[in-house]
């Protein structure tokens, strides 16, 4: 938890809009585990994480919905919206 909140919070501190990982694992622990993260250190991120294979998918024109951008722990609509 507190690598993955370190990850989070550089990539907050820099601006970023989302986290693009070429790992599941990684898209997987910062997604699924932001929430927890969030709580234990008292901070609030709602950073999109999106697999590499996924922004690829809409950089293509597929519908974010086909690539399973709706089932992330944390919203991608920030993302895919633009």
């Amino acid at each position: 938890m507190e690598l993955s909140n370190q990850i989070l919070k550089d990539a907050q501190d820099n601006g970023a809009q989302a986290i693009i990982v070429a790992c599941q694992m990684c898209q997987v622990n910062l997604d699924m585990r932001q929430k927890a993260i969030e709580k234990k250190y008292g901070v609030s991120y709602k950073m999109p994480i999106i697999y590499l294979p996924q922004l690829i998918g809409l950089a293509m024109g597929i519908a974010p919905k086909e690539l399973g951008l709706d089932i992330h722990f944390v919203p991608t609509t920030s993302i895919t919206a633009k």
